[in-house]
């Protein structure tokens, strides 16, 4: 096993066995371990992993590797995403397009992808704008509601 095998074997069990709210905890324990690590180096670990922050019960974020947790934390975590980074949806024909934060598009995209929407069969990210397709203008429309409805939710909160 290669050192960068190991290291990310190490940083997976203990995210699946602790947990950590910063980089910074999983770098000291990893240092404890013998392996030095810089930032830079582990937020490439994290990407590899697909390492996500999470917000625990305590209202803390946490990180947590997502292939454990069940559908309804991935809904969860896309929620949290349009609420944090869309800022407008349209639909056109069978297609819907987020409109985000400049430089956000891509990490709302993964999330919702890893959400495995039923009305989603596919997307693209660019910088700032997502096309989420749909198999049909009923499933798009049905789609574009879901995400007005959490869109609806975040000025309710306000």
């Amino acid at each position: 096993m290669s050192t960068k095998q190991y290291r990310q074997e190490t940083i997976r069990k203990m995210i699946e066995q602790g947990h950590f709210h910063t980089q910074r905890e999983i770098i000291a324990v990893l240092t404890k371990k013998g392996i030095q690590i810089n930032q830079g180096t582990l937020s490439k670990d994290f990407k590899a992993l697909h390492v996500l922050k999470i917000r625990a019960s305590d209202g803390r974020f946490k990180y947590v590797i997502p292939r454990y947790y069940s559908s309804e934390t991935q809904d969860e975590l896309v929620e949290r995403e349009v609420r944090d980074f869309v800022a407008g949806v349209e639909d056109a024909t069978n297609m819907v397009v987020l409109k985000t934060s400049a430089g956000h598009a891509s990490g709302v995209c993964e999330t919702i992808d890893r959400a495995a929407w039923p009305e989603v069969v596919g997307s693209i990210a660019g910088e700032n704008t997502i096309l989420l397709i749909s198999k049909s203008p009923q499933q798009a429309k049905k789609l574009k509601k879901r995400i007005e409805k959490i869109l609806e939710d975040k000025r309710d909160t306000l």
